[in-house]
């Protein structure tokens, strides 16, 4: 930010001008040209020089209150002018300049934030000057401002993050305002990605569900209250103050006794939502997939097998598992993933993995899975044999033959013929 005569900045290289005049040399009469409207679009001309691909946010320098104000993101998905404390002690303002604003933002890192007031400071784009609304708040941010929808549709502005480029006409002429790449991707400045969205598209015509809140017994009560503080603390979730589209929680105990949410909304001490990806949604699993085998990409097949959250690093001989192990690890710090240390072993020649016991001999079949078939007793109806057929089904990798040896047992399930335990059943039994 600078005073008008001393900035460093130079219109040449923040504001363009491009002259648009209608077809054929002679110039049309006069009503003619008033009539004539420029069409404000993007090409793939608009990217030369702009670094491609990215995903980084569009800043720009812009003229506020008689200041050439660096670092003012353009962000189309919000529907309030904000300003931060560099750009209000800058510009010289008092506490006795503001109006009154009451109602709370939520900042970049989830917190609630009260505004100090609002300001109508005008924002001059040559040759148009906009008078704009600023919500004052008291709070860190890489960026001097952010302006959005209601400056932008005054304007009659088109902003492209990804052309890094703001575009409006005035008369017959489009000006374009060109972001700052370089200061977008200076450390400190998150990635557009980051950036959260204040509003969600619905269809106005469904009423929005709300779900009032169970009474719990004090084991789910608590238990609940224990896994939202972790998620808490790991900054997987984050407390939210609408009533609209909120569900229950719902807790299952898991094998091992410790519970599992089903779904983090409504809650004894708040209500939460995800702000990592759930793994209780249709394509979350395939998701992750993806992701992991990127990730882990040149070790896949050589030194880690990975299926969705289970991964099994391993090696040839002891000497080399040390290292294995430590580009394991480097993969896992560099996208910032963590382990559950009460599911990891370490320093086995053998443990089970999804469901198959993997040795330096290979994959063997589970020893519980065979203990399993040994207790059951012999079916007495149609689905206690599909119970068998299905075990059976599960391990036929390790029986020879096990289609022909386990044939009379798929003859009981066709549902044209009664259920009878033959002799051939008993002897494939």
């Amino acid at each position: 930010m600078a005073t008008p005569g001393r900035t460093g900045t130079h219109p040449a290289q923040v504001l363009a001008v491009a002259q648009l005049p209608p077809e054929g040399s002679q110039p049309g009469p006069k009503r003619a040209r008033m009539k004539f409207r420029p069409v404000l679009s993007f090409s793939k001309e608009d990217k030369i020089g702009t670094i491609q691909p990215h995903d980084d946010a569009l800043l720009v320098t812009l003229r506020i209150g008689n200041y050439d104000v660096k670092r003012v993101m353009v962000d189309g998905g919000n529907a309030a002018e904000v300003m931060y404390p560099d750009l209000y002690k800058g510009l010289g303002l008092k506490p006795e300049d503001l109006m009154p604003y009451n109602f709370p933002l939520m900042s970049f890192d989830g917190k609630l934030v009260i505004p100090m007031g609002m300001i109508r400071v005008p924002i001059q784009t040559s040759p148009e000057i906009v008078k704009v609304n600023f919500v004052v708040v008291d709070t860190y941010s890489p960026y001097t401002a952010i302006v959005d929808r209601p400056w932008l549709h005054t304007l009659g502005a088109v902003a492209s993050s990804l052309h890094q480029k703001v575009k409006f006409s005035s008369g017959d002429q489009v000006f374009e305002i060109r972001g700052c790449q370089p200061t977008a991707r200076m450390p400190g400045m998150p990635p557009e990605s980051t950036h959260p969205s204040s509003t969600i598209t619905s269809n106005p015509a469904i009423t929005p569900k709300k779900q009032p809140p169970r009474c719990l017994s004090k084991e789910h009560a608590d238990a609940i209250r224990d896994e939202v503080a972790k998620l808490k603390c790991a900054g997987a979730v984050k407390e939210v103050f609408y009533l609209e589209w909120l569900a229950n929680t719902v807790v299952v105990k898991k094998k091992s006794g410790k519970w599992r949410e089903k779904t983090v909304f409504v809650t004894p001490t708040g209500n939460y939502h995800y702000k990592v990806m759930l793994f209780s949604l249709k394509n979350a699993g395939s998701t992750y997939q993806r992701m992991m085998t990127r990730m882990f990409e040149p070790h896949l097949g050589k030194s880690i097998e990975i299926y969705v959250d289970d991964m099994v690093v391993k090696s040839r001989v002891v000497s080399e598992h040390l290292g294995d192990l430590g580009n394991t690890f480097g993969v896992l710090r560099k996208h910032k993933l963590r382990l559950n240390a009460s599911k990891c072993s370490f320093g086995v020649g053998s443990g089970k993995f999804l469901g198959y016991m993997v040795t330096h001999r290979g994959i063997e079949i589970n020893p519980d899975q065979i203990k399993a078939i040994n207790n059951l007793k012999p079916p007495q109806n149609a689905k206690e044999v599909q119970k068998l057929t299905g075990m059976i089904t599960a391990l036929n990798r390790f029986i020879s033959r096990s289609a022909d040896r386990c044939r009379p047992f798929y003859l009981l399930i066709n549902k044209w013929k009664g259920f009878e335990w033959s002799e051939d059943c008993v002897v494939a039994f």
